[in-house]
């Protein structure tokens, strides 16, 4: 296939959108992209890739890297990648597996441990072997005295907090803990994961190495990058080129230090050039949602000018009294929502205020899937890491994908239920993604040697929360966070009452000390104070992940019942915005 035909596939795949064909052909050698919500950013990212394999002559001894935040972001990137792209190129010939690595950060900085690590200690080539953890766990209790672990977690901090002078002050001292007590006895922190990698790459023949290995570098949901993942990147950036996308809208990761402001701070150190994907393809026959997808970006930057601001959208929005009215409300509308044949999603800003609905959705007996756990929960990481051990073992030197090794598989996993955790329903819920997992791999037309792989990458990457649409229910409940990068037909935001949604120490404790909102008996009033704009903005990122998971539409509800200090809740401020309409009769 020559350039000329493969341009012309790419206008069947993408129309007439001028701008995904502009960054698609496009010969600029760093370009940063700014893709809103259902736009299409994956598809546009495949045929760039397609349209680099096709064109360079010198990826015949090079390759593609694509690296993201999260694991899941680059787990679906990676599906998507192997389903569409052979439809463009002939796999056969191109060889697209030997061409394309996908990652994220910390499986990246993995694979260089494994690879190069016995230059800083001989135990990093058995990398894969080791005990990961956050710098808060119990496992580092043993091998570390007080005051070591107080410098892991003040690193840690720091990060978070984005004092990177002071987590430049530690960092030394960091490694240090890490190479002497942690190490040594095959544990590793996944900060610990990228300080590593980084130092490798701070070997100049290493880092000239990945410099000419890969032609092409593409970060994805690059608005999620932290201070330590930034520096770690800057590392092996000075390739021959560079795309870097996201969206700052939905930076959900400021909890976790994500840098602000950092698609403007890239555009200026390495000469990026600016792109925007702006169609919004999920919304294209839904004007209200269309509407309020760009309202909300629209006061994300025009928080200093809101006064000006003169966008409108409508919202469907319902108060109740108690917290049982509100639940009981969700569940006869979402029960209706079902029996036309919908799929639907609860979202939640924070596992505990689920608690209610369950209620309600057991009394009635209504099934549904419960995947109120986070990534970093250790029974999460326990249950994809016996599952991986079981799956190697079952399928032995021939990788074998039998009937028979997922029939052991399953059942060997019930087997050991009570020592990977006590919670029967996390479990529960975590053997039906593994099962979704099996069944989905065995009914793709894909090789053998395809399928085991991707069983293998998705246990190894603790990833199989990414399957919650693969689920066959019509009831999902899960986290805001959670559910990023899938979609529902209908989504239920409950709990839009201050101190919950925003939380309390995202933005509503900051918002009191700077009397940051004028507040009425039901609700409260947004000021858009300076002191709070990192903090509100980051909040309503949250709004907007939840908001856009909806296919068709989505709904909020609050209620004034009191909370648990003996307070009538209010209305959040999120739903008192400027020329923001509130409708109630739907």
């Amino acid at each position: 296939m020559n350039s000329e035909e493969l341009r012309e596939k790419f206008i069947q795949i993408h129309g007439e959108d001028q701008e995904q064909l502009d960054f698609i052909l496009s010969e600029k050698k760093r370009i940063i992209v700014t893709a809103s919500a259902g736009c299409g950013k994956t598809k546009a990212m495949i045929s760039k890739i397609a349209h680099e394999i096709i064109t360079n002559k010198n990826l015949n001894q090079k390759k593609i890297l694509a690296l993201t935040f999260s694991v899941n972001a680059a787990t679906k990137i990676r599906e998507d990648i192997k389903e569409t792209l052979p439809l463009l190129l002939d796999n056969d010939k191109y060889k697209v597996d030997k061409k394309l690595d996908v990652s994220n950060y910390h499986g990246f900085a993995n694979r260089l441990l494994r690879k190069h690590g016995y230059v800083l200690h001989n135990n990093l080539i058995n990398i894969d072997g080791f005990i990961k953890v956050p710098d808060y766990s119990g496992e580092l209790r043993k091998p570390l005295v007080a005051e070591e672990i107080r410098i892991l977690e003040a690193y840690d901090s720091s990060l978070k907090k984005l004092d990177f002078k002071e987590a430049d002050r530690l960092q030394s001292r960091y490694v240090d803990i890490l190479l002497k007590k942690l190490v040594p006895k095959n544990i590793i922190t996944y900060n610990g994961l990228l300080l590593l990698a980084t130092k490798i790459l701070d070997i100049k023949a290493v880092s000239d190495f990945y410099k000419m290995y890969y032609q092409m570098v593409i970060v994805d949901e690059f608005q999620d990058t932290n201070y330590l993942a930034l520096q770690f990147l800057r590392k092996i950036i000075k390739v021959n080129k560079i795309i870097l996308m996201g969206d700052d809208i939905q930076k959900i990761y400021g909890f976790l230090g994500a840098v602000p402001n950092l698609f403007k701070q890239m555009e200026s150190d390495y000469d990026m050039f600016p792109m925007e994907f702006a169609t919004n393809y999920r919304f294209k026959d839904n004007e209200d949602m269309k509407q309020l997808d760009n309202y909300i970006r629209g006061v994300s930057k025009n928080y200093n000018n809101i006064n000006n601001y003169s966008e409108t959208a409508k919202i469907k929005f319902k108060f109740f009294k108690s917290d049982s009215g509100e639940a009981s409300y969700i569940y006869k509308d979402l029960s209706q929502r079902i029996k036309e044949g919908n799929n639907v999603v609860v979202l939640l800003r924070s596992k505990y205020l689920a608690d209610n609905i369950i209620e309600v959705l057991e009394k009635n007996n209504q099934s549904y899937f419960n995947g109120l756990f986070d990534d970093s929960d250790h029974e999460y990481i326990k249950f994809h890491k016996r599952a991986l051990e079981i799956f190697i073992k079952e399928s032995g030197t021939r990788k074998s994908i039998s009937k028979s090794v997922m029939t052991n598989l399953i059942e060997q996993m019930k087997v050991i239920e009570k020592s990977i955790t006590s919670n029967e329903t996390m479990f529960k819920s975590l053997m039906r993604l593994l099962e979704a997992l099996l069944g989905s791999v065995s009914s793709k037309r894909i090789s053998m040697e395809d399928k085991y792989e991707r069983i293998l990458f998705t246990l190894n990457n603790n990833s199989l929360k990414r399957l919650m649409n693969e689920i066959n229910e019509k009831v999902t409940l899960t986290t805001i966070h959670s559910s990023k990068g899938l979609e529902w037909d209908y989504v239920y935001l409950p709990n839009m009452t201050a101190y919950s949604f925003p939380t309390s120490n995202a933005l509503c404790k900051s918002c009191k000390h700077n009397n940051g909102a004028n507040e009425f008996e039901k609700y409260c009033e947004f000021k858009f104070v300076a002191p709070l704009e990192e903090a509100f903005t980051e909040e309503l990122s949250v709004l907007y992940v939840g908001l856009t998971r909806a296919k068709k539409d989505v709904f909020l509800t609050a209620n004034s019942g009191e909370n648990n200090y003996g307070y009538h809740k209010k209305i959040c401020c999120f739903l008192t915005l400027p020329n923001l309409q509130k409708i109630t009769n739907f």
